[in-house]
């Protein structure tokens, strides 16, 4: 049942407050995985957002994914801004393209993998805040002069699995995931 509730007075905080933003385009912090195959804009961070959410625009080259993994303490959820993605949900796997939108649980086994010939572009949430403060703080910054950075080896993985541990980021194998 609809119940009517008197609209708060016009002088309120609910009318008057401007507690939103916005970020523009091109506006965020610019980070390079994996020697740039995947270029992210950390658009909103968990500081913003009293830890509410946190956003990023993610352009993937041809052919690269990610490692599959799961969050041990945000869900994630991706749009898929252009391109086709093939995306790993638990032991399957499912394709999504432009306007699909995906969500993961937190603990759930996931990953993706650009099958366009040209980069594609996600959108990924999560919520509460923290995963992005993973790519702020082991993403490669933009070379001033274009040059891509070192590809991730076994090793840079290794080094970085205390930080791992830190945002709950749980590596899973790789099978067949892809085929």
């Amino acid at each position: 049942m609809n119940q009517q509730r008197p609209a708060p007075d016009p002088g309120s905080p609910l009318w008057t407050a401007a507690n939103g933003f916005v970020v523009r385009k091109d506006e965020g912090i610019p980070k390079l995985v994996n020697g740039g195959k995947e270029s992210t804009l950390v658009k909103v961070t968990g500081d913003q957002t009293d830890g509410k959410l946190s956003l990023m625009s993610m352009d993937v080259a041809p052919g690269f994914g990610n490692v599959p993994h799961a969050h041990g303490a945000e869900d994630e959820a991706f749009y898929v801004a252009s391109g086709e993605f093939r995306f790993i949900n638990g032991a399957g796997t499912f394709d999504a393209g432009p306007g699909d939108f995906i969500y993961v649980p937190r603990l759930t086994r996931h990953g993706f993998k650009n099958l366009s010939d040209e980069p594609a572009r996600l959108m990924v949430f999560y919520t509460p805040a923290g995963a992005e403060q993973f790519f702020l703080d082991f993403a490669d910054d933009p070379d001033p002069s274009g040059n891509p950075p070192a590809e991730w080896t076994a090793e840079r993985f290794a080094a970085m699995a205390d930080a791992l541990d830190a945002h709950q980021m749980i590596l899973m194998p790789s099978g067949d995931d892809w085929a």
